[in-house]
């Protein structure tokens, strides 16, 4: 199987630091992940959980500010008391006490026998009590630990402490006890919950709150401890009871209803959040979280969605539109899921993995994409125009077989004699001379903006008007043929310095229609011009060697060509043609002789109209002219009989 050029593009030599790219990404999302997923988490519990209603079995009993006002000090709290508050509650038969405060040092020594006389008293008529311990690991000293561990033998123990998460503070799970000299000791809330018979829960789970439907905290039902006493007995009856404090400084602790009612509202009594923990062992509510393997695999789908999305070669806008959807579609699971079934599926991990996977992936595929367009730039502009190029990679539909019909002005160029000059030199001499000038001829053509067409041998053709229109191609043809004109003189001369005879180099340009495209089989094809006009570019070209010029364009181009100064060579009868075309020679304005142009412009009136005094006007130019091809034909011709303007050619 191949392995798809984006992932192998990773495996080159830039490896490594592919692998720091991802083992960066790797430590940013898991830096970033938990504190930002615990946040969204805290939203759910506070605003969508199915946890709502009105929680039954659970009482808090609590020891605020107007409960302390009636003693002479506020820590510790009075143990004689608190023996009164266990006694009145122990009457209506709850199912356990729960006390929590620490009962780490002593107080007043009566006071203190009289809450353990009370709390011995309670467990040996059936009310399990249960109160508040710590460890020195929890801050207490030895002697603290010691005091506490041997007060009220009779009550059971458990951990008053609260998974406090390190980052934020706030109490997400459960608690469920450690281990201690070998043995385990249950949270406060299990040892309440696992009595008699029931294992402690060791586990940590995700901590459930129960909610109004205004994502307040439910108020469970909560009586000042000092009107105990006073209250009726089915309130406490067959209620699990928590007595602890309730005061603005002490014991409290942020939960996840800060988000949606602020830090003040959100921060509850420890008491309050054992009761939403000892509720939720009782009722047996739990939030899941789905297994690894299956995150795993839901991840997989997730990223294989991913690259697909950013790999393809979908419209620019389509993508961030199907990753910000299938984004939005986690999102959308995470929220059902939690608001239904009560189970967590994270989304800050996927969100960060999909975003930054989706950013690589199309970086990757856009670097695939710019390197394959570079590569075909350097790769075909060696063989075909750069114009063609630039459409192939604009439009790579542009390849397909087929072609349109335009307006092109068609440049044919030969080299004259190349064959017979080729055998006095080695083969490799007449590779480097054969590359050098068709080098030069091309960057020629390029430097135009004509489309080169092919390189036959030693001549090249090209054309302007495809695949792109040039409203100015006549122009450009022109002054492509003069360029042509001035840099094979100039050649030859650099080789006539070296000893070597080159022949001169003959263009013909022609402009017309022609049908343009990609002409082969699937296999092969080529970018090419065919027609009459491209026909008829060649045999102007081939019509220098019998005029003698080197230069021969047709009329319309001429007719279409501003800035230049053109003369008429006459009416051209190609072979197989029943009509001439007009052909004219363009001349360097620099290398012209001032005047000459108007004089042979006379001359050549004279012949077209049959006028005898042409023969004489042109002898009177060759006297001033004797290298001027053009001048020699017209009087060769008027020498053997010719009366007009009207050439015919035997051949090319």
């Amino acid at each position: 199987m191949r392995v798809p050029k984006l992932i192998s593009a990773m495996a080159g030599r830039d490896l490594w630091s592919w692998v720091i790219v991802i083992v960066l990404f790797t430590l940013v999302t898991a830096l970033v992940s938990r504190p930002v997923e615990n946040l969204l988490s805290d939203l759910l519990s506070s605003t969508s959980s199915p946890f709502v209603g009105k929680p039954d079995g659970v009482v808090v009993v609590a020891i605020g500010e107007d409960t302390l006002k009636q003693f002479p000090y506020r820590s510790p709290i009075d143990r004689e008391f608190l023996a009164g508050v266990v006694a009145a509650v122990a009457k209506a038969r709850p199912k356990a006490i729960g006390i929590d405060i620490l009962f780490d040092q002593a107080t007043e020594p009566a006071k203190d026998g009289e809450l353990a006389r009370v709390i011995a008293e309670t467990v040996a008529g059936g009310v399990p009590v249960v109160i508040a311990n710590a460890m020195e690991e929890d801050g207490l000293d030895a002697k603290q630990v010691e005091w506490l561990n041997s007060y009220a033998p009779e009550a059971f123990r458990g951990l008053a402490t609260l998974a406090r998460d390190r980052f934020d503070g706030v109490v997400r799970e459960i608690f469920p006890g450690r281990e201690e000299d070998g043995q385990w000791v249950a949270g406060f809330t299990q040892a309440m919950a696992g009595y008699p018979g029931q294992p402690a829960d060791t586990s940590r789970r995700t901590m459930v709150y129960y909610r109004t439907e205004h994502s307040e905290p439910f108020a469970f039902p909560q009586y000042p401890a000092e009107s105990a006493a006073f209250l009726p007995a089915e309130w406490f009856a067959d209620k699990y009871v928590l007595i602890g404090v309730d005061l603005k400084l002490d014991d409290r602790h942020p939960t996840p209803f800060i988000i949606p009612n602020g830090i003040s509202a959100g921060t509850l009594p420890g008491v309050v959040i054992h009761a939403h923990l000892l509720q939720q062992i009782l009722n047996g509510d739990e939030v899941r979280s789905l297994a690894w393997p299956l995150l795993a695999a839901l991840g997989s789908v997730a990223a294989i969605l991913c690259w697909w999305i950013a790999y393809r070669p979908l419209p620019i806008l389509l993508k961030p539109v199907a990753i910000t959807g299938l984004l939005m579609l986690v999102w959308l699971i995470a929220w059902l899921s939690y608001s239904r079934l009560a189970i967590h599926v994270p989304v800050v991990a996927p969100t960060v993995v999909i975003g930054g996977v989706a950013a690589l992936l199309t970086f990757l595929a856009w670097k695939r994409d710019s390197d394959e367009r570079r590569f075909l730039q350097r790769a075909f502009s060696q063989y075909v125009s750069p114009a063609i190029v630039d459409t192939i990679v604009a439009d790579p539909d542009s390849l397909k077989l087929g072609g349109e019909r335009r307006t092109i002005t068609c440049v044919f160029t030969d080299l004259e004699g190349f064959t017979s000059f080729s055998e006095s030199l080695a083969p490799e001499e007449i590779a480097g001379l054969l590359n050098e000038y068709l080098d030069r001829m091309c960057n020629l053509f390029v430097e135009a903006g004509a489309t080169i067409d092919k390189v036959v041998g030693d001549a090249v053709v090209g054309f302007f008007g495809a695949p792109t229109d040039q409203e100015d191609q006549a122009n450009q043809a022109v002054g492509l043929a003069l360029a042509i004109d001035r840099f094979s003189e100039g050649f030859r001369k650099e080789l006539a310095a070296r000893g070597m005879t080159l022949g001169v180099t003959r263009v013909g340009i022609h402009r017309g229609p022609a049908i343009v495209g990609n002409f082969g089989g699937q296999r092969f094809f080529d970018y090419t011009a065919i027609g009459d006009t491209v026909n008829t570019a060649a045999r102007l070209e081939g019509a220098n060697k019998h005029i003698g010029t080197r230069l021969c364009v047709s009329g319309p181009v001429a007719s279409s060509a501003m800035g230049f100064v053109f003369r008429p060579i006459g009416t051209i009868f190609l072979k197989g043609k029943h009509e001439g075309i007009e052909a004219f020679e363009p001349v360097s304005t620099v290398a012209a002789h001032p005047g000459g142009e108007e004089a042979y412009e006379k001359a050549f009136a004279l012949m077209k109209e049959g006028d005898p005094a042409a023969s004489e006007a042109f002898s009177l130019l060759a006297e001033t002219h004797h290298e001027d091809a053009l001048i020699r034909f017209q009087m060769y011709r008027l020498s053997h009989g010719a009366t007009s303007t009207d050439i015919i050619l035997g051949e090319k």
